[in-house]
């Protein structure tokens, strides 16, 4: 199996070797690059074969946020974790709007960093308790009844791999845990994605969440 291929944007030099020293350790896990600012890692996405940007937010020149938001573009299959001191409200949903897949806190012991490099290689969702808590909570509201206006929109499969997304699950854990194939699993969240209006599984998850269609990964109702 190929490594995955990660390129590091901070602009501490500390920070930055510590991370490398913490992935090259691991014999799945290749850095391919680094950079103290996000036009580093706009630039490294469309030159180099790069799987995972680990992304700070506050950086000189184009921010974390912008920088996201280029990435995405550029290469929309390319993952972005946000990996940062700051969660503000306006940072975490500014990020997530420019299409971050992950977004987790500098003080995240070192051994969660390596999961969640690999849990987003996998397709998952990755975010730090406190700041999923913040997400779900800022949700809008989609009107009275939006459980039902919502629910309405999906088969019964389709809310099984909702329920399943929203717990963090990638496509192959989904097909293992449905009996389904992956490519059956691909189909449905692209169908999931639509029918919700999201650009991406980990808002579709989200906003689920909040309206109260899928339980919380906690194991609360919306």
């Amino acid at each position: 199996m190929d490594p995955i291929r990660v390129f590091i944007a901070d602009d501490h030099e500390l920070v930055r070797y510590a991370l490398r020293m913490l992935l090259e350790d691991e014999s799945d896990i290749e850095v391919v690059g680094e950079s103290p600012d996000g036009e580093g890692a706009v630039a490294a996405v469309g030159s180099e074969q790069v799987d995972l940007v680990l992304l700070d937010l506050r950086m000189p020149g184009i921010g974390g946020i912008e920088a996201c938001r280029l990435i995405k573009e550029r290469e929309p299959d390319v993952s972005v974790l946000v990996l940062t001191s700051f969660g503000d409200d306006d940072e975490v949903f500014g990020v997530l709007a420019a299409g971050a897949g992950g977004y987790i806190l500098k003080d995240t012991r070192p051994e969660l960093v390596v999961q969640a490099v690999r849990a987003m290689a996998e397709g998952q969702a990755v975010f730090d308790s406190k700041i999923a808590a913040r997400v779900i909570a800022g949700q809008p509201d989609r009107g009275p009844d939006p459980d039902e206006e919502l629910r309405s929109r999906f088969s019964d499969r389709e809310l099984e791999v909702l329920q399943l997304m929203a717990e963090g699950m990638g496509n192959k854990q989904i097909a293992h845990a449905l009996w389904i194939s992956e490519a059956t699993v691909k189909t449905h969240v692209s169908h999931i994605l639509r029918k919700m209006g999201t650009p991406d599984r980990t808002q579709a998850a989200l906003v689920a969440v909040r309206a109260g269609l899928v339980a919380s990964p906690d194991g609360d109702a919306g």
